[in-house]
């Protein structure tokens, strides 16, 4: 039997194939890495857009209708932060009225109760725990607090109450005395800043005057990061707050300066 012939043009024509076939898989290798990086970069810089534009719509909003009108103009009360350099006298007692099933300052009853209702209107139902707190009983929550953390951690006095003033500041320093800010939350089985409720009032709350007292970033007085306390200041300096992207203690310096 005569050996078979092996036709070199053809086996050097699969050979070449071959070859391009496994470039072209290296080069897949190489190119498909690139493509998703850019699929990436592209996701990325229009979520950027989308996110830049909602804050933009969010800086913008404008005052909703048939909300009460802007009481916050007369009181001093309005424009003054409380902590330990700006200290409330024991003797303070601000003009309330009961809201929600709490007291707070007049001139913010109206816009509390509508902002509640609104809230309910939309299937949040939010509880106002705190109002206005006397000098005495916040003095008294405090030792309180001191008492219960040193127990519990065995901490110094010294320490104990460094630690509990960032959370509940002691009489005279606790803004709670003006009348002016609540303490909002809803049943959950999770943080408040998690719930819809929260950012709804993250979104809304400036519709009735009222702004997050301590956000997340760094307060002034040491005070941390709260998502249920918010302090009322009227509309017209809410929205100018939200337009400027500043917290109630950087807008009390920006008057300031005017």
């Amino acid at each position: 039997m005569k050996p078979r012939k092996v036709n070199r043009g053809a086996f050097e024509e699969q050979k070449a194939r071959e070859e391009n076939k496994t470039q072209n898989q290296r080069a897949l290798l190489f190119i498909l890495p690139l493509v998703m990086i850019a699929i990436l970069l592209v996701g990325i810089f229009f979520g950027y857009k989308f996110y830049v534009n909602s804050v933009k719509e969010l800086s913008a909003v404008k005052p909703s209708e048939n909300i009460s009108a802007d009481t916050a103009s007369d009181n001093p009360m309005f424009y003054r932060a409380v902590n330990s350099g700006s200290r409330l006298s024991a003797d303070f007692v601000p003009e309330t009225e009961e809201a929600c099933g709490i007291l707070i300052d007049k001139g913010a009853a109206q816009s509390l109760r509508e902002m509640v209702d609104k809230a309910a209107e939309n299937g949040y139902d939010l509880m106002v725990v705190e109002g206005y707190t006397s000098y005495s009983d916040l003095d008294e929550k405090y030792k309180d607090a001191v008492s219960q953390y040193r127990e519990k951690s065995k901490a110094s006095l010294v320490m104990a109450e460094a630690h509990v003033k960032k959370e509940s500041p002691p009489a005279g320093e606790n803004e709670l005395q003006t009348g002016l800010v609540v303490y909002l939350t809803v049943k959950t089985d999770g943080k408040f800043a998690d719930t819809p409720a929260y950012a709804w009032l993250m979104r809304y709350s400036v519709d009735y005057g009222f702004v997050l007292r301590y956000p997340d970033k760094e307060n002034a007085g040491g005070m941390e990061y709260s998502s249920h306390l918010f302090r009322y200041i009227g509309r017209t300096h809410a929205y100018k707050m939200r337009e400027l992207d500043m917290d109630f203690d950087e807008y009390l310096a920006y008057l300031a300066a005017q």
